[in-house]
């Protein structure tokens, strides 16, 4: 295949480099893993029975006598775990079945201090192994024997024993290993059954799924990828060969894909960093080190070139992303033991310059700050652990200021300013513990690896003396009490990341009055952003926020999800009943769940099924109890479904009733009219004729076509009276066309790209949307004046390079436009501007920025709920159902109001009653409801005061003299603050550029990676 089109990972050119023997540990070899490491301490199995040793993170070099020794159980150590969240709680578990909890302090010299805070008895007699929860503080699970046991751990009377666990999971035989999947809702395990188990342990204590694992009679484990309902699994088969596997969590029937490694007989580790998905494989008795990149469809595993090692290892562990030399390109470092030395393993990416933070191989990872408790999470609560940036620069801030700063550097020309005059050691090191520098280190390159040589940062914590300039101060503006509170940048930043429950994408303010004084103390780069920012419109809709209901009223665990449709076709349609999904297998399933009845769905999802694969669905809007289906055997299918849903059990095959045409062929989309009961249009490809028509549903019958498209129809709308029709169209066109007649009114030119594009008619207004591709496949939305379309797009906003298909969503009460896709994070919206463009000033657009919706989870589609389902007292401007692969999230949209008591009007303008049909089928087709307009209805609560008229009653209060000047005063001391702190982020950058010139290249031009290799 050519290059060109292959699927490159950035992580192909990764490096993988030991450093010397640097430590002396006098390990033995006979435990699980032999280390772990946190962000302050290296743990190690000591030869001496029932003891660990520990050291500060940064210890370098001969060890001897120096390490502290832990005397943690009278018996052997069979295990160890420290806490995520406390860099200095150390969990041990011993082969007699006794757990111990301590804490570790450090005195003087440095050294490692220990004091006993919790035991517990787990009353097997038999080795533990300890894995802590991944989200809440306090929360273990131990496997030891026959049974894993879930303990409290939290908030226990120091010296205490606890043996009475929070939950058991019993197995028929010695449980292996335990792996929890990130959002700690689930527990996968496997055993010497062979069988691979997961349980909800809150729920139930029996497993939810099960399935055969690793064949063979050697130990096997199991790790869960991150969030993914995909489990990875390491063993030997029943030839005694060793084999890795990944698993679909909903259907362990059989592996995803199983790769069958060789015939060796070192028992294998798997090392998964969740932030690059790549997982680590190092095998004991082996001199190298596996690594596989996973992904969540076919091809699931891809291997890459190993990494030689000084020696055998018998243990490795991942260390902390927090001590990771981030501006050398260190994605991962690994510390390895043998038998008598640990010594790290740096994985870094060639690059071709290291002075700025490369944020592309750097996502935000997880912080040290618990997502809850411990009791939080034995209610039933779930949240996920706050997110912090690894960029030097940006820790702390919240991500749109982030993403703002790494625009604006990219733009702005690197000035010359003068040396610092100190720096600041990482916080992450031990007092005592400062890294001593090994210019010892080899400089050769792996023989097996294509890719210039990187320097190993040994077991060292990096200094935070390189930073990235901070990125020109932009005054925010201050919104008024009744809008909107300030963005989170006003705050000072003292937690490590933004709530993940919400995203706030504010788009620059405008500053409305600039003090003489500050403007010589702006610099060029940034008058030039000012001056192009000064031009941008605010959006009252700018701190637009979206917050995910409570886990409880998700859809979760579906099975079976189809997200292989055709373009034109959405992947979920709600109403206040019932969410309708595409399932995969033959027959063309549609999956029907009551909005009543959220939770955990299953395997097993009420189904209709069309008996050829569909093209497309949709709910009556009148009758939220039909749905209408279009399939590949060119038919237009009726469903009633009961008021209390299907029957899950039987599948319902029969519909109410069938449309079809002798010339129809090849459906592609089917759509409602929006005030005429019982009208629907469909479109179709008909043999290389495409044609919409119109379908009386109550007679059962076609009553107009509409001729003239050149090509497949990728999409159509109407207008808010039902009376025109727009569509898009392969041939690059867009049309309009007259609903009665089918007469094409208007032609214009469309997208510039034969990929798929969506339309939509803007509200009441003559202005049509339509997303796609243009040129380079540059995703795009134009604006047309739907009465003139020969003069092209009024306004064009282009978006990103993506191969995600967009769909537009639009709110003609607040005109704001969301633009999803199939695959995409990150869902982007827009007010748009209705007005002729010469009214917004100069350089303006129809499309003002607003809030961006960024999840962890990949989206497939977006549906919303009618207006009136809104809870206006939350000032819910939508309330969206989000599809990802296996489940249905549930997201309020809101905009931050201080006057929350009172009905904001300005908000909530009486809205379309989109559920009542204003026409028959029959006034529409004769004609007389040509003039019709849709109902209007109020959102207004009786029980709630309307904020105009709480205003209106209110007398204003006089603003006091010095009002003005004190806003002036408070924005002066602002703008020195912000540029106080700009001018010396770029004295630490300028310091780390004078500093990377005096020392060697790290990457010399042997030529060991082609040009055509090399990331930016």
């Amino acid at each position: 295949m050519s290059r060109r089109f292959a699927n490159i990972s950035k992580y192909r050119n990764a490096v993988g480099k030991a450093a010397k023997h640097e430590l002396s540990t006098n390990a033995s070899t006979d435990s699980s893993q032999l280390l772990k490491v946190s962000q302050s301490w290296v743990a190690f199995k000591h030869s001496s029975g029932g003891s660990v040793g520990i050291l500060p993170v940064g210890s370098v070099g001969r060890v001897g006598q120096n390490a502290h020794l832990l005397s943690a159980h009278s018996s052997g150590v069979s295990d160890w775990e420290f806490s995520p969240f406390d860099a200095n709680q150390l969990i041990t578990g011993s082969d007699n079945g006794e757990v111990k909890v301590w804490q570790i302090s450090s005195d003087e010299s440095g050294s490692a201090q220990t004091q006993l805070s919790l035991t517990i008895a787990t009353g097997t007699g038999k080795p533990v192994d300890i894995v802590h929860h991944p989200t809440a503080r306090g929360i273990i699970a131990t496997a030891s024997h026959f049974v894993v046991q879930i303990w409290d751990i939290s908030g226990k009377d120091q010296g205490s024993t606890l043996s009475t666990p929070a939950y058991t999971l019993t197995h028929p035989n010695t449980v292996s290993s335990i792996s929890w999947k990130a959002d700690g809702t689930l527990l996968a395990t496997t055993c010497k059954d062979t069988q691979i188990r997961v349980f909800n342990p809150r729920q139930q204590e029996t497993p939810v799924q099960t399935g055969q694992g690793p064949a063979g009679n050697r130990p096997s484990r199991v790790v869960w990828l991150g969030e993914k309902d995909i489990l990875f699994t390491v063993g030997f088969n029943k030839m005694r060969e060793r084999e890795i596997a990944v698993w679909n969590v909903n259907d362990l029937g059989k592996p995803l894909e199983l790769k069958r490694m060789d015939s060796s007989s070192g028992l294998m580790v798997p090392l998964y960093d969740e932030d690059t998905s790549i997982m680590f494989i190092p095998s004991r008795g082996e001199s190298t080190v596996r690594w596989i990149e996973l992904a969540e469809s076919a091809p699931y595993m891809t291997e890459g070139p190993a990494f030689a090692v000084p020696s055998p290892v018998a243990g490795a562990a991942l260390t902390p992303k927090q001590i990771l030399d981030v501006m050398q390109t260190e994605v991962v470092r690994i510390l390895a033991v043998s038998a008598n030395a640990i010594w790290p393993i740096s994985v870094s990416i060639p690059r071709r310059s290291y002075l700025d933070f490369h944020a592309d191989l750097y996502p935000d990872t997880k912080s040290s700050t618990p997502g809850l408790e411990a009791s939080e999470w034995l209610n039933g609560e779930n949240k996920d652990v706050p997110r912090m940036s690894l960029d030097p620069g940006m820790a702390g801030k919240p991500a749109w200021a982030r993403q703002a700063t790494s625009t604006t550097l990219s733009q702005t020309s690197t000035a010359t300013i003068s040396k610092p005059t100190s720096s600041t050691p990482s916080p992450a090191a031990p007092a005592a513990a400062t890294p001593i520098a090994t210019s010892s280190a080899p400089k050769t390159t792996t023989p097996t690896v294509t890719s210039a040589p990187t320097v190993s940062s040994a077991t060292t914590v990096p200094q935070s003396t390189t930073a990235t300039p901070a990125s020109p101060s932009v005054s925010q503006e201050v919104p008024s009490e009744e809008s909107a509170p300030l963005p989170a940048s006003t705050v000072p930043a003292t937690s490590e990341t933004s709530s993940p429950s919400k995203v706030v994408t504010p788009p620059p303010s405008v500053s409305k009055a600039t003090p003489p004084s500050s403007a010589s103390r702006v610099t060029p780069a940034s008058s030039a952003a000012a001056v192009r920012l000064a031009t941008q419109r605010a959006s009252r809709f700018r701190f637009l926020t979206f917050k995910p209901y409570h886990v409880s009223e998700h859809f979760d665990s579906i099975a079976g999800l189809s997200i292989s449709a055709v373009p034109e076709c959405n992947l979920i349609e709600v109403n206040h009943k019932f969410i309708a999904l595409p399932l995969q297998g033959t027959g063309g399933r549609i999956g029907i769940l009551k909005v009543s009845e959220p939770g955990r769905v299953g395997n097993k999802v009420p189904s209709l099924v069309c008996s050829s694969d569909l093209t497309g669905f949709k709910f009556d809007p009148f009758d939220a109890n039909l749905l209408v289906t279009s399939s590949d055997d060119s038919k237009i299918k009726g469903w009633i479904i009961p008021e209390d849903g299907l029957d899950k059990e039987n599948d319902v095959t029969k519909p109410e009733w069938t449309l079809g045409a002798s010339t129809m062929d090849k459906i592609s989309l089917i759509m409602f009219h929006p005030l005429a009961k019982d009208v629907l249009l469909s479109a179709s490809a008909d043999r290389g004729d495409p044609k919409l028509r119109l379908w009386d549903l109550k007679a059962q019958k076609e009553m107009v076509t509409m001729k003239g498209h050149k090509d497949v129809i990728f999409s159509c709308a109407f207008n808010h009276q039902g009376t025109k029709i727009v569509s898009v169209c392969k041939d690059k066109k867009i049309r309009i066309w007259d609903a009665l007649t089918g007469e094409l009114l208007q032609e214009g030119q469309g997208h510039d790209s034969l990929r798929a594009s969506r339309v939509l008619w803007l509200g009441e207004s003559d202005l049509v949307a339509s997303v796609g591709f243009g040129r380079g496949s540059l995703r795009e939305i134009l604006l047309f004046d739907s009465t003139d379309l020969k003069s092209g797009p009024i306004d064009r906003k282009q978006m990103d390079n993506s191969p995600g298909i967009l769909v537009p969503h639009y709110d003609p009460d607040t005109s704001i436009l969301g633009i999803s896709a199939r695959g995409d994070r990150v869902m982007k919206h827009y007010e748009v501007l209705l007005g002729p463009k010469e009214d917004f000033g100069t350089g303006n657009s129809h499309f003002v920025d607003v809030a961006s919706l960024e999840q962890a989870t990949l989206q497939q589609d977006v549906a919303y709920l009618p207006k009136r389902y809104c809870d206006v007292k939350e000032i819910e401007l939508a309330k969206m159902y989000r599809l990802t692969y296996n489940s249905v999230e549930v997201i309020r949209v809101s905009v931050p109001r201080n006057k929350k008591e009172y009905f904001q009007d300005d908000l909530f303008p009486d809205t379309v009653d989109v559920e009542t049909a204003t026409l028959s089928a029959n006034d529409f087709f004769s004609g007389s409801g040509h003039d019709a307009q849709p109902k209007r209805i109020s959102l207004c609560p009786p029980d709630m005061e309307s904020l105009s008229h709480h205003m209106a009653m209110t007398p204003a209060t006089p603003q006091e003299g010095g009002n003005s000047l004190d806003k002036f005063l408070q924005g002066k001391q602002q703008v020195a603050e912000d540029e106080r702190k700009r001018l010396a982020m770029e004295r630490m950058f300028t310091s780390a550029k004078e500093s990377k010139a005096d020392r060697d290249t790290l990457v010399p031009e042997t030529g060991v990676v082609a040009e055509d290799e090399w990331d930016d």
